[in-house]
Protein backbone atom coordinates (compact mmCIF):
# COMPACT_ATOMS: atom_id res chain seq x y z
CA UNK A 1 0.00 0.00 0.00
CA UNK A 2 1.37 3.55 -0.91
CA UNK A 3 2.14 6.01 1.88
CA UNK A 4 0.27 8.85 1.47
CA UNK A 5 2.44 12.30 1.79
CA UNK A 6 2.34 15.13 4.17
CA UNK A 7 0.29 17.66 3.00
CA UNK A 8 0.98 21.25 4.07
CA UNK A 9 -0.63 24.36 3.12
CA UNK A 10 0.08 27.77 3.11
CA UNK A 11 -2.38 30.50 3.43
CA UNK A 12 -2.49 34.14 1.61
CA UNK A 13 -1.52 37.96 2.70
CA UNK A 14 -3.83 39.34 5.52
CA UNK A 15 -5.28 35.66 6.65
CA UNK A 16 -3.60 32.58 8.59
CA UNK A 17 -3.93 28.74 8.32
CA UNK A 18 -7.57 28.83 9.90
CA UNK A 19 -8.86 29.72 6.52
CA UNK A 20 -8.08 26.33 5.28
CA UNK A 21 -10.65 24.82 8.14
CA UNK A 22 -13.56 24.35 6.12
CA UNK A 23 -11.05 22.29 3.05
CA UNK A 24 -9.74 19.65 6.36
CA UNK A 25 -13.58 19.25 6.88
CA UNK A 26 -14.46 17.84 3.00
CA UNK A 27 -10.86 15.85 3.01
CA UNK A 28 -11.58 12.02 2.73
CA UNK A 29 -10.24 11.15 6.40
CA UNK A 30 -6.91 9.05 5.15
CA UNK A 31 -5.45 12.50 4.24
CA UNK A 32 -6.65 14.49 7.35
CA UNK A 33 -3.45 12.73 9.21
CA UNK A 34 -0.91 14.21 7.67
CA UNK A 35 -2.17 17.58 7.40
CA UNK A 36 0.19 20.93 8.42
CA UNK A 37 -1.23 24.72 8.01
CA UNK A 38 1.75 27.14 9.53
CA UNK A 39 0.73 30.54 9.71
CA UNK A 40 3.58 33.02 7.54
CA UNK A 41 5.54 35.64 9.86
CA UNK A 42 3.53 38.08 10.85
CA UNK A 43 0.27 36.07 10.75
CA UNK A 44 -1.93 34.63 13.31
CA UNK A 45 -0.02 33.58 15.92
CA UNK A 46 3.49 33.60 13.95
CA UNK A 47 6.21 35.88 15.40
CA UNK A 48 7.29 38.91 12.92
CA UNK A 49 10.90 40.40 12.87
CA UNK A 50 10.51 42.87 10.28
CA UNK A 51 11.65 41.10 7.38
CA UNK A 52 9.33 38.99 4.90
CA UNK A 53 11.60 37.33 2.64
CA UNK A 54 10.01 34.76 0.10
CA UNK A 55 13.08 32.64 -0.41
CA UNK A 56 13.80 32.70 3.48
CA UNK A 57 10.24 31.85 4.23
CA UNK A 58 10.75 28.86 1.99
CA UNK A 59 13.72 27.67 3.37
CA UNK A 60 12.39 28.10 6.90
CA UNK A 61 9.26 26.11 5.75
CA UNK A 62 11.90 23.09 3.97
CA UNK A 63 13.79 22.93 7.22
CA UNK A 64 10.62 21.38 8.71
CA UNK A 65 9.96 19.06 5.78
CA UNK A 66 11.62 15.60 6.14
CA UNK A 67 9.55 13.84 3.58
CA UNK A 68 8.07 15.08 -0.06
CA UNK A 69 4.88 16.82 0.74
CA UNK A 70 1.70 17.37 -0.72
CA UNK A 71 2.42 21.37 -1.42
CA UNK A 72 -0.66 23.60 -1.50
CA UNK A 73 -0.21 27.47 -1.86
CA UNK A 74 -3.13 30.37 -1.50
CA UNK A 75 -2.46 33.48 -3.28
CA UNK A 76 0.89 34.63 -1.84
CA UNK A 77 0.94 31.72 0.01
CA UNK A 78 1.42 30.11 -3.81
CA UNK A 79 4.11 32.42 -4.57
CA UNK A 80 6.01 31.13 -1.49
CA UNK A 81 5.24 27.70 -2.47
CA UNK A 82 6.62 28.21 -6.19
CA UNK A 83 9.90 29.29 -4.01
CA UNK A 84 10.19 26.18 -1.93
CA UNK A 85 9.29 24.01 -4.94
CA UNK A 86 11.78 25.45 -6.73
CA UNK A 87 14.62 25.50 -4.38
CA UNK A 88 13.84 22.32 -2.81
CA UNK A 89 12.54 20.25 -5.50
CA UNK A 90 13.28 17.24 -3.22
CA UNK A 91 11.07 18.20 -0.65
CA UNK A 92 7.78 18.17 -3.34
CA UNK A 93 5.53 15.32 -4.50
CA UNK A 94 2.55 17.02 -6.00
CA UNK A 95 2.26 21.33 -6.16
CA UNK A 96 -1.26 22.81 -6.09
CA UNK A 97 -1.32 26.44 -6.50
CA UNK A 98 -4.93 28.28 -5.82
CA UNK A 99 -6.08 31.52 -6.88
CA UNK A 100 -1.83 32.42 -7.01
CA UNK A 101 0.35 34.03 -9.40
CA UNK A 102 3.83 34.37 -10.81
CA UNK A 103 3.72 38.20 -10.34
CA UNK A 104 0.82 40.65 -9.90
CA UNK A 105 1.98 43.84 -11.75
CA UNK A 106 1.45 43.65 -15.19
CA UNK A 107 4.53 45.12 -17.36
CA UNK A 108 5.54 45.12 -21.31
CA UNK A 109 6.64 41.22 -21.53
CA UNK A 110 3.64 40.08 -18.21
CA UNK A 111 0.51 41.67 -19.90
CA UNK A 112 -1.65 38.65 -17.43
CA UNK A 113 -0.57 40.70 -14.29
CA UNK A 114 -2.51 43.90 -12.59
CA UNK A 115 -2.39 47.68 -14.33
CA UNK A 116 -3.10 48.53 -10.25
CA UNK A 117 -4.33 46.97 -7.27
CA UNK A 118 -6.34 48.00 -4.14
CA UNK A 119 -4.94 46.46 -1.93
CA UNK A 120 -2.88 49.22 -0.04
CA UNK A 121 -6.25 50.37 1.21
CA UNK A 122 -7.32 46.94 2.13
CA UNK A 123 -4.12 47.29 4.19
CA UNK A 124 -5.06 50.23 5.71
CA UNK A 125 -8.55 48.57 6.61
CA UNK A 126 -7.14 45.62 8.24
CA UNK A 127 -4.97 47.99 10.59
CA UNK A 128 -7.74 49.76 11.33
CA UNK A 129 -10.55 47.11 12.00
CA UNK A 130 -9.36 43.73 11.23
CA UNK A 131 -12.66 41.61 12.22
CA UNK A 132 -15.36 44.23 9.97
CA UNK A 133 -13.37 44.06 6.92
CA UNK A 134 -12.02 40.58 6.65
CA UNK A 135 -15.48 39.37 6.89
CA UNK A 136 -16.26 42.21 4.30
CA UNK A 137 -13.77 40.30 2.08
CA UNK A 138 -14.75 37.00 2.62
CA UNK A 139 -18.23 38.11 1.96
CA UNK A 140 -17.74 39.47 -1.31
CA UNK A 141 -15.94 36.57 -2.19
CA UNK A 142 -18.51 34.24 -1.74
CA UNK A 143 -21.03 36.01 -3.40
CA UNK A 144 -21.54 33.17 -5.74
CA UNK A 145 -21.42 30.04 -3.11
CA UNK A 146 -23.78 28.14 -1.89
CA UNK A 147 -26.04 29.43 1.02
CA UNK A 148 -24.34 26.94 3.48
CA UNK A 149 -20.87 27.85 2.72
CA UNK A 150 -22.46 32.00 3.29
CA UNK A 151 -23.78 30.97 6.18
CA UNK A 152 -20.63 29.78 7.43
CA UNK A 153 -18.21 32.88 7.23
CA UNK A 154 -19.24 34.52 10.43
CA UNK A 155 -17.98 32.01 12.24
CA UNK A 156 -14.58 31.41 10.33
CA UNK A 157 -13.90 34.98 10.79
CA UNK A 158 -13.92 34.93 14.18
CA UNK A 159 -11.32 32.05 14.16
CA UNK A 160 -9.40 34.06 11.63
CA UNK A 161 -9.55 37.29 13.57
CA UNK A 162 -8.42 35.86 16.76
CA UNK A 163 -5.31 36.91 16.86
CA UNK A 164 -5.87 40.29 15.33
CA UNK A 165 -4.41 42.34 12.26
CA UNK A 166 -1.33 40.87 11.11
CA UNK A 167 1.68 42.72 11.99
CA UNK A 168 3.37 41.84 8.90
CA UNK A 169 0.67 43.26 6.57
CA UNK A 170 2.64 46.13 4.63
CA UNK A 171 6.07 43.96 4.50
CA UNK A 172 3.72 41.20 2.85
CA UNK A 173 2.08 43.46 0.55
CA UNK A 174 5.28 44.86 -0.47
CA UNK A 175 7.28 41.40 -1.00
CA UNK A 176 3.80 40.05 -3.14
CA UNK A 177 4.40 43.41 -5.26
CA UNK A 178 7.77 43.26 -5.59
CA UNK A 179 8.22 39.83 -6.73
CA UNK A 180 8.79 38.54 -10.06
CA UNK A 181 9.06 34.51 -9.73
CA UNK A 182 8.88 33.80 -13.64
CA UNK A 183 12.50 33.10 -14.16
CA UNK A 184 11.48 29.96 -11.84
CA UNK A 185 8.85 28.52 -13.41
CA UNK A 186 10.77 26.02 -16.13
CA UNK A 187 13.07 24.44 -13.22
CA UNK A 188 9.54 23.01 -11.46
CA UNK A 189 9.28 19.11 -12.54
CA UNK A 190 6.68 18.27 -9.95
CA UNK A 191 3.12 17.71 -10.67
CA UNK A 192 0.86 20.82 -10.42
CA UNK A 193 -2.58 21.48 -9.99
CA UNK A 194 -3.71 24.93 -11.10
CA UNK A 195 -7.29 25.47 -9.53
CA UNK A 196 -8.58 29.17 -9.84
CA UNK A 197 -12.33 30.78 -10.06
CA UNK A 198 -13.58 32.57 -13.43
CA UNK A 199 -14.83 34.83 -11.22
CA UNK A 200 -11.45 36.13 -9.06
CA UNK A 201 -10.47 39.75 -9.26
CA UNK A 202 -7.68 39.53 -7.49
CA UNK A 203 -5.78 37.12 -9.03
CA UNK A 204 -7.69 36.63 -12.29
CA UNK A 205 -7.62 33.55 -14.50
CA UNK A 206 -5.46 34.78 -17.09
CA UNK A 207 -2.82 34.89 -14.07
CA UNK A 208 -2.95 31.02 -13.41
CA UNK A 209 -3.49 30.38 -17.38
CA UNK A 210 0.08 31.89 -17.40
CA UNK A 211 1.24 29.72 -15.17
CA UNK A 212 -0.14 26.64 -17.05
CA UNK A 213 1.35 27.70 -20.01
CA UNK A 214 5.27 27.66 -18.13
CA UNK A 215 4.91 25.11 -15.74
CA UNK A 216 5.52 21.68 -17.77
CA UNK A 217 3.37 19.33 -15.42
CA UNK A 218 0.40 21.19 -14.67
CA UNK A 219 -3.16 20.65 -15.10
CA UNK A 220 -5.84 23.42 -15.37
CA UNK A 221 -9.25 23.43 -13.47
CA UNK A 222 -11.36 26.73 -13.75
CA UNK A 223 -14.11 27.24 -11.12
CA UNK A 224 -16.01 29.32 -13.04
CA UNK A 225 -18.30 30.46 -10.51
CA UNK A 226 -15.57 30.80 -7.53
CA UNK A 227 -13.74 34.49 -6.44
CA UNK A 228 -10.60 34.75 -4.78
CA UNK A 229 -11.21 31.79 -2.03
CA UNK A 230 -12.32 28.93 -4.19
CA UNK A 231 -11.90 25.96 -1.46
CA UNK A 232 -13.79 28.43 0.92
CA UNK A 233 -16.85 29.32 -1.72
CA UNK A 234 -16.78 26.05 -3.53
CA UNK A 235 -15.16 23.65 -0.62
CA UNK A 236 -16.77 19.97 -1.27
CA UNK A 237 -15.86 20.81 -5.36
CA UNK A 238 -12.53 22.25 -4.69
CA UNK A 239 -11.49 19.17 -1.95
CA UNK A 240 -12.78 16.55 -4.34
CA UNK A 241 -10.44 18.23 -7.21
CA UNK A 242 -7.34 18.37 -4.99
CA UNK A 243 -8.21 14.68 -3.41
CA UNK A 244 -8.69 13.27 -6.62
CA UNK A 245 -5.21 14.86 -8.05
CA UNK A 246 -3.25 13.32 -4.38
CA UNK A 247 -4.73 9.89 -5.35
CA UNK A 248 -3.35 10.17 -9.43
CA UNK A 249 0.24 10.62 -7.94
CA UNK A 250 0.55 8.94 -4.58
Amino acid sequence: MATIPYTVLIHGWGANHHVFDPVHTYIPESWKQHWWAPDLPGHGAAPFYGRFNLDEIADELAAQISNPVNLVGWSLGGMVALCLAARHPEKINTLCLTASLAKLLASSDYRQGLQRVSLDTMANHFAADYHKYMQQFLQLQMLYATSSAQNNISQLTATICQYGAPSALNAALLALKQADLRPLLSSINCPVLLLYGGRDAITPPRMGEYLHQHLPQSEWVLLPQAAHVPFLSHTTEFAQVLSQFWERHK
